[in-house]
């Protein structure tokens, strides 16, 4: 099952604007931003790379709405079927593999192409209230370890610790902590 979104189309087909948005979706989760070019979007959308300006007004204004659109559905997705009574929900990549393959390509330069899109990584902070809203007594460093924790299960520690870490608002000493008791 895809995690990408549905366009509303009632039966019509996939506008230009959002196969463009899904197409830079599918490669986001391919490799890091860095390494896609404009035409590479084009070729695979099959559409004219000066649509990519039209409809975006720039390649980073057009992955921004990729994330975003990935990045709403992941949330909706966990608000419906996550058990919050649980403390420490799993991170699991299953029906959300798009989102978590594009995020960590978007992660692994230590965080460089989410500073250039001016985004707050919004499903670390989701995760990290929505565990401190249903169990307010949980100390909010473990729940910052949980999530590290789920992450780097996931994908691997080193490449993603200090990108997840400013997610987290963490300072150093909270992140050698964080380490010590991951690779402990």
């Amino acid at each position: 099952m895809s995690d990408r979104p549905k366009p509303e189309t009632d039966g019509k087909k996939v506008s230009t604007r959002q196969r463009i948005v899904e197409t830079t979706q599918e490669l986001l989760a391919q490799r890091p931003p860095g390494l896609i070019i404009n035409k590479d979007i084009a070729d695979a959308a099959k559409v004219r790379q000066s649509l990519i300006y039209y409809y975006f007004g720039s390649q980073a204004d057009l992955m921004r709405e990729a994330m975003l659109q990935l990045t709403e559905a992941y949330i909706a997705r966990r608000k419906a079927g996550v058990d919050r009574s649980e403390t420490f929900p799993r991170l699991p990549i299953s029906d959300h593999e798009l989102w978590w393959r594009a995020a960590a390509n978007f992660s692994a330069d230590s965080g460089h192409a989410y500073s250039k899109l001016n985004w707050e990584y919004p499903v670390v902070q989701f995760e990290y209230n929505e565990i401190l809203a249903h169990h307010p007594e949980t100390e909010p460093n473990a729940v910052k370890r949980h999530i590290l924790r789920e992450i780097c299960f996931n994908f691997g520690w080193v490449v993603y610790k200090d990108t997840v870490a400013v997610g987290l608002n963490m300072d150093a000493e909270e992140l050698r902590a964080v380490e010590r008791d991951i690779l402990a």
